[in-house]
């Protein structure tokens, strides 16, 4: 907990919290899980346990009537007070005398923004890798042909879907020699071999490969 960015940062902030309330002797955030994300400078592993199974027990009870926001207890040493904040839960122990109003006007300003800005911060996943697929040569020839591949209308979609892009423009082509090639790729415009798993290439392109038509090629999207 202690080398996690995410935990230090509200660690800072509870400490934080500390400073601007002497009335708060300690504090931590835990999720509902029971699972304990940050706490102060001067954790009480014993005393958060305790705190978190009683607050769990008190928090599936509610859930008949709602939702629990907050939860408080006046006790003779002091005062305990738990509530909701972005799916987790901040408790607190407080003096006898401190404000149960200042602290909760503090609190929800305080570790909210930090969380957001956590968020703000916090790396964008980087889009799934479209895998490559063997697909079976048949050969282009004529005047017209050009220099596209053509694919199986099905198979580019999936693979722009996968890569988070609108459409698949350029595929690259590898031989089981080890000759690749960069190609403009379009879906296969002959009915009667969609969906069989082939790979259209012009034949000056099957040269440059050394591949023939029946051979298996290796083909994904090309990099961006």
């Amino acid at each position: 907990m202690d080398n996690d960015p995410y935990a230090v940062a509200l660690k800072n902030a509870l400490t934080e919290i500390k400073n601007i309330c002497p009335d708060v002797s300690r504090s931590f955030i835990f999720a509902k899980d029971k699972v304990i994300v940050s706490g102060d400078a001067e954790p009480d592993e014993e005393t958060m346990e305790k705190t978190m199974i009683s607050f769990q027990s008190v928090a599936e009870k509610a859930d008949s009537i709602g939702n629990l926001k907050a939860f408080y207890v006046n006790g003779k040493k002091g005062k305990l007070i738990l509530s909701g904040v972005n799916g987790m839960y901040l408790a607190l122990a407080a003096s006898e005398n401190a404000d149960t109003t200042y602290l909760n006007s503090v609190t929800r300003v305080i570790i909210p923004t930090v969380l957001k800005l956590l968020e703000t911060i916090t790396p964008t996943p980087l889009p799934e890798s479209a895998p490559s697929k063997q697909l079976v040569v048949d050969t282009l020839s004529g005047f017209f042909v050009g220099d596209s591949v053509q694919i199986d209308t099905e198979l580019l979609e999936e693979w722009a879907e996968l890569s988070n892009q609108k459409s698949i423009s350029d595929v690259e082509i590898e031989a089981f020699g080890g000759e690749a090639t960069q190609c403009k790729v379009k879906e296969i415009n002959d009915s009667k071999l969609k969906g069989k798993g082939m790979i259209r290439i012009p034949e000056k392109i099957c040269k440059t490969l050394e591949v023939k038509k029946g051979e298996l090629v290796t083909v994904k999207p090309a990099s961006t």
